[in-house]
C-alpha cells in the first residue's frame, strides 16, 4: 500500500497535478469579505442567513455572517455569498 502511495506522489509532483484533485480533500478560496468557493465538500449540513455548516472529508466549515447565500451549487462546488465574518473547520478526526 505504502509503494502505490509513494508512485502515485511521484506522479502526481512529475505533472504538477493539485492534491485536491487527485484526493478528496477540500479546496477553499475566499474571494474578499463577499465570497467563498468550496470544492470538494460532500454535503451541506445547515444553512441559514447568518450560519452555514458544509461537511468535508476533513471535517465541518463553519461560515458565519450575515445576509448569506449558496449562489452555485452542484456536485463538486458550492459558492457562498454574503457578508462574511468567520471560516472555520470543525474536526471530525479523533485526536
Amino acid at each position: 500500500m505504502i509503494k502505490i502511495k509513494n508512485t502515485r506522489n511521484k506522479i502526481e509532483k512529475l505533472l504538477e497535478i493539485p492534491v485536491e484533485v487527485t484526493t478528496n480533500i477540500p479546496k477553499i478560496t475566499l474571494i474578499g469579505f463577499n465570497q467563498l468557493m468550496i470544492e470538494n465538500y460532500t454535503g451541506v449540513i445547515e444553512y441559514e442567513e447568518h450560519l452555514v455548516k458544509i461537511n468535508s472529508s476533513i471535517g465541518i466549515i463553519i461560515i458565519e455572517g450575515n445576509k448569506m447565500n449558496l449562489n452555485q451549487i452542484n456536485e463538486n462546488d458550492v459558492l457562498i455569498s454574503g457578508v462574511l465574518s468567520k471560516i472555520y473547520l470543525e474536526s471530525t478526526e479523533e485526536e
